[in-house]
């Protein structure tokens, strides 16, 4: 007998890589006729992890009689909003295979999209990190060191010194900011490669607050927008439903508000907001959702968006990567050997000056 859903081990997250196995899965098993619930079965059964347990699961709820749609929303912990959305779309339409391959690629232009930031940062951050611990294992071994020498050998300690011993007094309030800072970015990090966070892009991340970053993040988050809508229009989602999901799923509050101004419109007839008032989707954009409206080609033309608004994304996303690393190595770099300087040449200039006064 079966097992039930429930009764299966494994977490119930799934990552980014898990996410696009399993589409991948599914999508060669519908091209090919074959029944879901078997091929996913076996298939998991030959792997273990997360991916299998996810696989059984689902094939454990399809032999208990529910849909594809129904078991995807019994697990809706390990599958974002949108991608049910999707899949439920592709089966009322009957274009299942086709709604499957069309997120396998949306999926992986995030998923490289995200690993883009994340190597541009990896590097400066392990710098940043041994550079911060040698700067507080000076201040808090070394200074102290060069104190008791002033002392001992009876120098005025100039203020200097003093200031980088207070410093280093108060070391164990202020030196475990940094590492809970990483660690903080790290596992927030960590989190946005669930399957579960897809497709949020961090629009409340303080990678913002860099003025390179913004036009970036901007760009993704249109091109997410316009190819999620693109999805949802081809596989017959209603347009003012497809734009407010596309829009919940982009993770920008600005195209999120325009998204649900839009969607009222729409629902309304009233296209005055696409003309202009929207100011939360960019122009070009906003240009094709006003011109597109009601003609067939607006899938394919939103697909088009997408992919132009991806390159500007991905074409940015390379220069960051190349750019980023050598300006902050280079800060960290310069703000090392600073803060060394005064820990440690500082205090021993000093010293010497002080041995050198003459004694009356």
């Amino acid at each position: 007998m079966a097992e039930s859903a429930s009764e299966l081990p494994g977490g119930r997250t799934i990552s980014l890589g898990h996410l696009i196995a399993l589409n991948d899965e599914m999508a060669a098993l519908t091209r090919a006729g074959l029944p879901l619930e078997r091929g996913l079965r076996d298939v998991g059964r030959d792997l273990s992890g997360g991916l299998s347990a996810a696989m059984l699961r689902l094939s454990a709820r399809m032999d208990q009689g529910e849909g594809l749609s129904e078991a995807l929303a019994a697990e809706r912990e390990g599958f974002p909003p949108i991608y049910r959305a999707v899949v439920e779309a592709g089966i009322r339409a009957g274009r299942l295979p086709a709604a499957l391959e069309s997120l396998a690629g949306f999926v992986r232009s995030y998923s490289d999209a995200r690993r883009t930031i994340g190597l541009a940062f990896w590097y400066p951050m392990i710098v940043l990190g041994v550079a911060y611990t040698l700067f507080v294992l000076m201040v808090t071994q070394m200074v102290p060191r060069f104190l008791d020498a002033f002392e001992s050998l009876e120098v005025a300690v100039p203020w200097s010194v003093q200031a980088l011993g207070a410093v280093g007094a108060t070391a164990l309030y202020w030196g475990p900011i940094l590492p809970l800072v990483l660690v903080g970015l790290a596992v927030g990090w960590v989190w946005t490669g669930r399957a579960s966070a897809f497709p949020s892009s961090g629009a409340r991340s303080p990678l913002r607050w860099f003025p390179w970053m913004r036009t970036m993040i901007a760009n993704a988050e249109a091109a997410n927008f316009a190819q999620l809508l693109s999805i949802l229009i081809a596989h017959g989602v209603p347009y003012h439903q497809a734009v407010r999901l596309a829009s919940e799923a982009s993770g920008d509050p600005r195209l999120l508000a325009a998204g649900r101004e839009v969607a009222a419109a729409v629902e309304r007839g009233d296209l005055r907001v696409l003309a202009g008032e929207a100011r939360g989707i960019p122009p070009l954009l906003r240009w094709i959702l006003s011109s597109g409206q009601g003609q067939g080609r607006l899938a394919e033309s939103l697909g088009l968006i997408a992919a132009i608004y991806r390159k500007r994304a991905l074409y940015q996303a390379e220069k960051l990567k190349v750019f980023l690393p050598t300006v902050m190595l280079l800060t960290i770099g310069l703000s090392a050997t600073l803060l060394y300087a005064l820990t440690f040449f500082v205090p021993m200039a000093a010293l010497l000056r002080g041995l050198a006064v003459p004694v009356n």
